[in-house]
């Protein structure tokens, strides 16, 4: 009896099962860093973060390829937002801090991807595994 192993598609197929895995809890984990994004501040043109969230909802990758899934906030005022750090000057001239923002949210956080992949990196990393097993 002879067996053959086709390695190369064999990762092929594991490498598809992860996007689509990844693909699958997409819309989870924008939820969960839009949980600690800020929110508010009033409207986009006054530089508050009315739409952050649902920038990540709409911008960010709808598939995932080759592992990666990425999730973007692209609102002007999100790096900003992101770093959290009172701006001056014009936006010829700026600098920023040392002063931190306030964030109008008890949970609102500056580097809140980050943060949540702290809190919920693990949840996530199980529900890939899920979702990727099903497409196995």
């Amino acid at each position: 009896m002879t067996v053959k192993i086709r390695k190369d598609t064999a990762q092929a197929r594991i490498k598809a099962a992860g996007d689509k895995g990844l693909t699958r809890i997409r819309d989870e984990i924008i939820e969960d860093m839009n949980e600690f994004a800020p929110v508010g501040g009033g409207a986009a043109r006054n530089g508050g973060g009315g739409s952050l969230q649902d920038s990540a909802r709409l911008n960010s990758d709808q598939q995932a390829h080759d592992g990666k899934l990425t999730v973007r906030y692209t609102k002007p005022y999100a790096r900003y937002q992101w770093g959290g750090l009172v701006m001056h000057g014009t936006p010829k001239n700026r600098t920023y801090g040392p002063e931190r923002l306030k964030y109008t949210s008890s949970v609102a956080r500056s580097e809140w991807s980050k943060h949540a992949a702290q809190v919920y990196g693990e949840k996530w990393a199980e529900m890939q595994e899920k979702a990727m097993h099903q497409h196995l």
